[in-house]
């Protein structure tokens, strides 16, 4: 788990130069105390107060405190009306983690490059070479959008779930009231949302992140089971038993409270990923040189399963639900953006030539995954092994954002370690682990069921939804020509959704039917 730490960023803004040489001297001295903020400088407050305005907030899903810095001076939030403008407003420091620039370069290319990788040629088979178009315009919008969202996440705050406290404070006309109105930073996804669009916004985006998680960890079943198939052809045939098998070692991990115990295993299927690439490129250098070889017959465009690609490469840029807690910890949060064009750089660039390569050497039969493409040989199969070995870490850690919220809706704190609430919260999650595996085995089509969740989910979450939040937040802000460059995003986000999720149902329906569903 990522460990926040105390920080201590405070704005004071003195505008008022008419005042009399004592109050000028008393704003300096106000200044100079809250550079540093302690109990002690809130002495003219109440005990209760002091209590409030020194907050430790337990983050959830990240073992981390933050202090709350408050103020006298008035400072207004971008959502507070102008009646609030008199209303002195607690300035919340925003967290700063530990993690290297490097580290969080490393979490969020790890994170990207994915089973949404393996799909890559499948999406070129679809939409022809004209599939890199949608590529590299995806990539370039979802990089856009991850910027925006962290903006509207520096932006952004939100009430304490406690309530308002009041301290006593001296102006010109004397002893008065000022209620001071505790605010803390925004940590995920949601809180932006909320921040944006208020409990709608909160709600709408929460369900259908942990709608696309359910989908993912569906595919993490389809993927083992055509994997472990291929591996073990000669000792079991059906893929709805090896699913199972999976099911029986994949679901009980979703129990461990420390899932960092899993890293080590994400770390072998980011190599996994990065030698697929070298796999398939090694078997196209190959080929090549080969006269013998018949390279099979590739497209410019096909435009009747064009939109079918849309969601398949969506999936690779899937990274935004967890972007603000990458960027929550960091220790150098201003160098995000530079990193972030780092990860889509070598993210993109994998793509490329896996995409290309698998496309090029196995052409318009390539399979939805790749790896069932590959021949036969030492180093295929220890490719084909590592991937198959990497839902095993990441079905629990993707899972874990819907388990929370499903134990923060059954009143479960598992901190405490109650029995009943532990065995509770195993009973919600094996549950959510049985639901992703009926979907496996109802829907077994890897690619197709990847291009569903991709067009209907991921595209709401990587495009509609930062660029609704950012507008919303930032629109009175923006150049005209950056406004309409996010409607644009808008627009393209729903066109692709519209699209992508007609494709892919009818795609599912021939697949269903071939099938004999």
């Amino acid at each position: 788990m990522i460990a926040f730490r105390a920080s201590c960023q405070l704005l004071m803004t003195n505008k008022n130069t008419k005042n009399s040489n004592a109050r000028n001297n008393e704003n300096k001295r106000r200044t100079t105390q809250t550079n540093v903020m302690s109990k002690d400088d809130l002495s003219t407050s109440t005990s209760e107060s002091s209590e409030a305005n020194l907050v430790l907030l337990k983050n959830e899903r990240q073992t981390a405190a933050q202090r709350i810095i408050t103020t006298t001076t008035t400072s207004k939030s971008w959502d507070e009306s102008d009646s609030a403008a008199a209303t002195p407003v607690n300035v919340v420091a925003h967290p700063v983690g530990n993690s290297t620039t490097n580290q969080a370069l490393a979490n969020s290319v790890n994170i990207l490059l994915g089973v949404g990788t393996l799909s890559v040629p499948y999406a070129l088979r679809e939409a022809g070479w004209a599939g890199i178009v949608v590529l590299l315009v995806l990539g370039a919008a979802t990089n856009y959008t991850g910027k925006t969202l962290i903006k509207c996440q520096r932006k952004g705050s939100l009430p304490m779930r406690s309530n308002f406290n009041t301290y006593s404070d001296k102006n010109e006309d004397g002893n008065v009231t000022v209620v001071k109105r505790a605010r803390r930073a925004l940590t995920t996804y949601e809180d932006i949302g909320e921040a944006a669009f208020g409990d709608f916004g909160r709600s709408l985006i929460s369900w259908v992140l942990y709608a696309e998680l359910i989908g993912t960890c569906g595919l993490f079943f389809i993927l083992e089971g055509d994997h472990l198939h291929l591996l073990f052809e000669s000792t079991m045939q059906s893929k709805e038993k090896l699913m199972f098998l999976a099911a029986l070692i994949m679901i009980p991990t979703t129990w461990l409270a420390d899932l960092s115990k899993l890293s080590f295993i994400g770390a072998l299927g980011f190599i996994a990923s990065v030698g697929l690439t070298g796999v398939v490129g090694w078997d196209l250098v190959q080929a090549l040189n080969n006269p013998s070889y018949q390279f099979p017959h590739t497209s410019l465009i096909h435009a009747a399963s064009y939109p079918l690609s849309f969601g398949l490469l969506a999936f690779v840029f899937a990274g935004h639900a967890v972007f603000p807690a990458i960027y929550t910890s960091m220790q150098k949060p201003q160098e995000y953006e530079e990193m972030l064009d780092k990860t889509y750089g070598v993210v993109m660039l994998n793509c490329l030539l896996l995409g290309c390569a698998g496309y090029y050497l196995f052409g318009d039969k390539v399979s939805s995954e790749v790896t069932l493409d590959l021949p036969n040989g030492l180093i295929s199969t220890v490719a084909l092994a590592l991937i198959t070995i990497n839902p095993l870490a990441k079905f629990a850690l993707t899972m874990d954002p819907v388990a929370r919220g499903v134990e923060e809706k059954m009143n479960l704190d598992i901190s405490k370690n109650d029995d009943n609430d532990l065995l509770k919260a195993r009973f919600a999650r094996t549950g959510l682990g049985l639901l992703a595996l009926f979907l496996a085995v109802e829907l077994p089509f890897f690619g197709v069921a990847m291009s569903l969740v991709g067009a209907v989910l991921t595209l709401s979450v990587s495009l509609i939804f930062p660029t609704a939040c950012y507008l919303k937040m930032f629109g009175d802000e923006l150049e005209p020509a950056e406004k309409w460059l996010n409607y644009a995003i808008v627009g393209l986000g729903f066109i692709c959704v519209a699209s992508g999720t007609t494709s892919a149902l009818l795609a599912l329906l021939d697949a269903s039917n071939d099938f004999g569903m």
